[in-house]
């Protein structure tokens, strides 16, 4: 019954991190219920667990809404996976193969696609940026320091604040998935450890030009 139970935490905090769910969002159970094809007793469980880790809040009439999060909050987040993605980067190029380089290029290429048109959907976008770090996460092949990845990245923060990213910004981000990805195709473990850096420094750097989050002078 546990790993069933963690099974459907682990389901429920993925739609929340990959932005089904959105900081706000009131996620009713049955809902939940439904999507995932199980009864609304483990759902119950799940919800207690990611409300005591800060996922989820309760609202009047016991709703479960996700939570929002602090903007001091981004900002050591992305501190955090500025230094754990490129060690999985690196774990990743260990056991690279065609099939990883393969998926990558073709969410590098959908992102392109998306970005191409004359108004993109950004929440395509977003879908397709979280599926591309993820696939590098688990292509190491260390689940636990997966999921310790997963645990920092798991609040939706990208989620609600693509939209206010510009165009230039966009574009930017996935050219920097680009180099990304020659570095894995190059199997350069050290270049692509410091394009992953560059590229979420990159990220907490565009949530302060858009006033999402606080001045150095915070952290």
């Amino acid at each position: 019954m546990k790993n069933i139970a963690d099974d459907i935490y682990l389901k429920i905090r993925s739609l929340i991190a990959e932005g089904v769910y959105l900081g706000g969002d009131v996620i009713p159970e049955s809902e939940l219920a439904t999507r995932i094809g199980v009864s609304r007793t483990p759902i119950r469980e799940a919800m207690r667990r990611l409300q005591a880790e800060g996922v989820i809040r309760r609202e009047a009439y016991r709703r479960a809404v996700v939570a929002e999060l602090d903007p001091e909050e981004v900002i050591h987040i992305f501190t955090a996976r500025s230094v754990l993605e490129p060690v999985a980067v690196g774990m990743a190029i260990d056991k690279s193969d065609r099939a990883f380089v393969d998926e990558l290029s073709k969410l590098h290429q959908e992102m392109d696609e998306v970005l191409e048109a004359a108004d993109p959907d950004r929440r395509r976008y977003r879908d397709l940026n979280a599926r591309f770090h993820r696939v590098i996460w688990a292509q190491g092949g260390k689940q636990v320091f997966a999921d310790l990845v997963n645990m920092v990245a798991r609040k939706p923060v990208v989620s609600p604040t693509f939209n206010d990213w510009s165009p230039d910004q966009l574009v930017r981000s996935n050219r920097q998935h680009g180099e990304i990805l020659d570095a894995i195709k190059e199997r350069d473990a050290d270049w692509a450890k410091a394009a992953m850096a560059a590229h979420l420094l990159s990220s907490r750097a565009n949530y302060r030009r858009i006033g999402f989050a606080p001045s150095d002078a915070a952290l």
